[in-house]
């Protein structure tokens, strides 16, 4: 699935103090706000509970919601419980 603009994605981050209290890692709801042609990079509107919305820029696609290093978002999944590749 490509991405677009208004896209309702998860975003996962290994610093959930950082903005989340220490809330874990994610899945968090976020939305894409910017597409970045031929990348795998796009800038989210990061939607976190109990705490006010706030801009993540250049977040790498990450198909399989694995994150070693920093932050990644990927495509919630369906209700097969398959993820959109």
């Amino acid at each position: 699935m490509k991405p677009s603009v208004g896209r309702i994605v998860h975003f996962y981050t290994m610093e959930p103090a950082k903005h989340f209290n220490g809330q874990g890692a994610g899945p968090y709801v976020a939305i894409i706000t910017q597409v970045f042609e031929g990348s795998p990079y796009s800038n989210l509107k990061v939607l976190p509970p109990f705490a006010a919305p706030y801009d993540e820029g250049s977040v790498i696609y990450e198909p399989s919601c694995v994150i070693d290093h920093g932050c990644c978002w990927c495509w919630p999944p369906r209700e097969d419980g398959k993820a959109i590749a």
